[in-house]
């Protein structure tokens, strides 16, 4: 592994100010360089607003700047509505899309879910969201797309992606689980602005199974587009060793 090796996130500016990843680099795991770029967004859950968000020209500045300025050798857009609500096609046009314009190899939170999603070889999931109901069916139809069906889903229902932050996800697991308590799949919960790296083991206990998380998944599917072999097993878990 290079020490010059950087990842670039790209990350909605909108409106927390402590998302987990603006320290993540200072929590003395074994990381390459991150460095952040912040898009514009009012951080609403509807799907006119998540389509303009995860439009190309509103992207490729801010990852310009972080491939020219802060020389990173690939990038992610940590965004997961934003890169799963226009489909699958979406996705892949906006994923190629960036990475004609930026010339390193690119990557979003939704594709990262089916990245790992194959790598595990699971076809059927359960979802913890935390969209509204529209939002939730249109990431239950991007994943069908991608070959995964949703078993049990259950809408949290917030607006806004600062909702999503103040959520308290150990406690939604939970009543999900005592709902749900077959663990014969892994549970997906999507929206990086939900902090759950630090919490990954506790929200597994929770679940009584695996649980895949968008910051998991995100931060996975970066690293594996640098060179050499980035292990993190505290934050990735079984991710770690694919």
């Amino acid at each position: 592994m290079s020490d010059t090796d950087g990842l670039g996130i790209l990350l909605p500016d909108d409106g927390p100010d402590d998302y987990e990843w603006l320290t993540l680099s200072e929590g003395g795991h074994d990381l390459p360089r991150l460095a952040l770029g912040r898009v514009a967004s009012d951080g609403h859950h509807a799907p006119a607003a998540l389509r303009a968000l995860g439009e190309v020209t509103r992207l490729a500045p801010v990852g310009e700047r972080l491939v020219e300025e802060a020389e990173v050798s690939a990038l992610v857009w940590a965004c997961t509505s934003a890169s799963f609500i226009g489909g699958l096609g979406w996705a892949q046009a906006q994923r190629a899309g960036l990475e004609a314009r930026l010339g390193v190899p690119v990557t979003s939170t939704a594709l990262a879910f089916l990245e790992a999603l194959d790598g595990l070889g699971h076809v059927r999931v359960d979802l913890l969201s935390p969209y509204p109901d529209d939002v939730t069916l249109r990431l239950v139809s991007f994943l069908r797309e991608g070959g995964i069906g949703v078993v049990h889903g259950k809408a949290l229902d917030c607006p806004y992606a600062a909702d999503s932050h103040r959520t308290d996800i150990r406690e939604e697991v939970r009543r999900f689980a005592a709902r749900h308590p077959d663990t014969a799949r892994p549970l997906l919960i999507p929206d990086t602005a939900i902090d759950t790296l630090a919490v990954r083991e506790a929200l597994v206990q929770e679940a009584g199974r695996e649980v895949l998380t968008a910051n998991q998944v995100t931060l996975w599917a970066g690293l594996r587009r640098l060179a050499g072999a980035w292990r993190v097993p505290a934050l990735l878990g079984p991710l770690a060793e694919r």
